[in-house]
């Protein structure tokens, strides 16, 4: 039996709402939390299938506690409860932030949605590691007060001030303003918290459309990518690594030639006993600094002569592929 967690700090809501929910549906193991503080015990405690929360809560609010998640059980589907949302905001939020529910709603209006999410062993089209687009989207939803800190996984740190859901401040290492706000508005992986506000009142720089913003580093970054390949437009990469083919028989040395989220073009040193459509185990070193070492799993796509195509089988790259790909223009195929 699943468990599924309801945040919610309103007790005469809770209670109607688990009651409906466990009224002809014994497969739902319903657990409660009435602030963020206990849902995160209970988090720690318990297998988490699915998490329901409210945003508005006493001593953690549902903001923080999804930052929590985010950080800790990013795999865990999570659908939003909120008395704020309206149908402008809605256009302008990302994707992965579609699963709001808007209070007070009818508790069976859930329950296909919940038995949906449940049945899938992948969930998708709920909010589960959430971007930095979105996690601002909400507080602007929310209308909260507060300076947000966000960490990105290659460890680049930017400070944004919210006033009553208003962005009117960013900074991070060299930039302020809306240069710091595009540089982390589309970034699709990070951690979140919160800081205390200072007594002393944060100066305004100027007042930031989360929309605007999203499209701006958008575009941004289509003039990046298409700057690159003129610049470019073959192979660039040159990074060591090794294969092992997927019956084990055989492995070797390659170098990585190309890369982007879903593919993958190598070099062998040896005519390469490999068949496509076959898996393929790698290892590679990237050029960054920390000289990170990436292990995927590939499907070979093509074979010519020593070069070898692939397809990762996982497109998500929760890693340091990820940004890697993302700070070197390389996010989309381009060969």
């Amino acid at each position: 039996m699943k468990k599924i967690l309801i945040a919610e700090d309103d007790v005469v809501f809770l209670n109607l709402l688990t009651s409906s929910l466990k009224k002809g549906n014994p497969q739902f193991d319903l657990l409660t939390a009435r602030n963020g503080n206990q849902a995160i015990t209970q988090l720690n405690q318990h297998q988490i299938s699915l998490l329901i929360t409210d945003i508005k809560m006493p001593e953690l609010d549902g903001l923080a506690l999804l930052a929590y998640v985010n950080e800790n059980f990013p795999f865990i589907p999570c659908f939003v409860m909120t008395a704020y949302e309206t149908p402008e905001l809605r256009q302008k939020l990302p994707k992965d932030i579609r699963k709001f529910i808007r209070k007070p709603f009818p508790a069976d209006r859930l329950v296909p949605e919940i038995q949906k999410i449940l049945q899938q062993d992948a969930p998708k089209g709920m909010l589960s590691g959430i971007s930095v687009s979105s996690f601002m989207m909400m507080i602007e939803m929310e209308k909260k007060t507060c300076i947000l800190e966000v960490s990105l996984p290659d460890g680049e740190k930017g400070l944004f001030y919210f006033e009553k859901g208003t962005l009117y401040n960013a900074a991070c290492t060299g930039l302020k303003g809306e240069p710091a706000a595009v540089k982390f508005v589309t970034q699709k992986r990070a951690r979140f918290s919160f800081r205390p506000l200072p007594e002393k009142k944060i100066t305004k720089l100027q007042k930031m459309d989360l929309k605007d913003l999203v499209q701006k580093a958008a575009a941004s970054q289509t003039e990046n990518q298409q700057l690159q390949k003129k610049i470019s437009p073959v192979a660039m990469l040159n990074l060591p690594g090794v294969f092992i083919s997927g019956d084990q028989q055989h492995r070797g040395q390659m170098i990585v030639k190309n890369l982007s989220i879903s593919n993958i073009r190598m070099e062998f040193a040896l005519k390469p006993e490999v068949i496509v459509g076959n898996k393929m185990s790698i290892e590679f070193k990237l050029d960054d600094q920390p000289r990170s070492m990436i292990s995927k799993e590939v499907i070979i796509t093509g074979i010519d002569q020593l070069i070898v195509d692939a397809e990762f089988c996982s497109k998500e790259h929760y890693d340091r592929l990820g940004p890697y790909l993302h700070f070197n223009c390389l996010d989309e195929k381009n060969w």
